[in-house]
């Protein structure tokens, strides 16, 4: 009896401390605010980053027409990302739409790896919209900030471990009452 109290408690204890460890990484999620362009156009939309590397894993972004170029939408159906890929750094990305071949490109001044409120760089060379790059608009103003949304991905194998542990507990009991 003494030895399947003490497997018990081995797998109770094993799963408990694997439930609560974070994976190698988790997601940010960013909202973009007062993001202006030099034309009078706007962008919004949201963002997800790797909190270790900073590459973009998701985005849904919207700008809207200026007196220099249309608006066009960057989503998933219909846009390519290219961050941190040995060109860029963990602080910009930059999205193409391959149905009008247009890219904005966002430059910030901290890596996308830390939640808060990352400021754009505003330069006309850094953080801008382009329709195949001529003509071009830039950004004058405008930040991204995430919520305290950062949190541990449990592992997969997190669930069955647990599972076994209250397994044993119960088979515990039953033996117990059992013998009663």
């Amino acid at each position: 009896m003494t030895r399947l109290r003490y497997l018990t408690a081995t797998a109770l204890f094993v799963g408990a401390a694997f439930s609560y460890l974070p994976a190698n990484a988790s997601t940010i999620d960013w909202t973009l605010s007062g993001v202006t362009f030099d034309d009078g156009g706007t962008a919004t939309g949201t963002f997800s980053t790797d909190s270790t590397s900073g590459d973009v894993t998701a985005f849904d972004i919207v700008t809207t027409a200026g007196t220099t170029l249309g608006g066009a939408t960057y989503d998933s159906t219909a846009s390519g990302i290219y961050s941190s890929d040995g060109v860029y750094s963990p602080n910009s990305f930059i999205v193409e739409n391959f149905n009008t071949s247009t890219y904005v490109n966002f430059e910030f001044v901290n890596p996308l790896t830390t939640p808060g409120t990352d400021d754009l760089i505003l330069s006309d060379s850094a953080s801008y919209e382009c329709n195949f790059c001529a003509p071009v608009r830039a950004i004058v103003s405008g930040d991204a900030a995430s919520g305290d949304n950062v949190g541990a991905t449990p592992l997969p194998t997190t669930i069955p471990l647990f599972a076994s542990g209250l397994g044993a507990l119960g088979i515990l009991g039953w033996r117990r009452k059992r013998k009663a």
